[in-house]
């Protein structure tokens, strides 16, 4: 029996950040939970993973930064992919300007991942 896997699309970026923290929350829990948990970044969601976001971002001032949230996803294990013509081509991005624990991926890979009957998708 293959486990559910959960990936989070996320397309929301450092523009709107009281949206930007809620899907690494939900990536984290449902990694936490033992699913398979992906976070697949792409349009505007390439912003949230420059160092620059992920140090000053907050929901309001004086809250934690976009870093808090994100570590706490990381080590929960949800693994991160960003979209390679996202973040190269919108937001001149290269592997330097990603964390470490970052992979680039395509359409391919996320057309693939959401094509699997036991991937459970939510779309930020």
């Amino acid at each position: 029996m293959n486990k559910k896997r959960y990936l989070f699309v996320v397309s929301t970026g450092s523009n709107e950040p009281k949206k930007a923290f809620t899907p690494f929350y939900y990536a984290a829990a449902a990694a936490a939970l033992g699913y398979d948990t992906y976070m697949f970044f792409l349009a505007e969601g390439p912003s949230l993973l420059n160092k620059e976001a992920l140090e000053n971002l907050r929901t309001r001032e004086g809250e934690e930064p976009l870093k808090k949230v994100y570590e706490f996803a990381i080590n929960n294990g949800v693994k991160m992919l960003c979209c390679s013509t996202s973040a190269k081509v919108i937001w001149r991005m290269n592997d330097e300007d990603l964390p470490k624990e970052v992979k680039f991926a395509g359409a391919y890979t996320l057309l693939e991942m959401a094509s699997d009957p036991d991937t459970v998708i939510f779309y930020f």
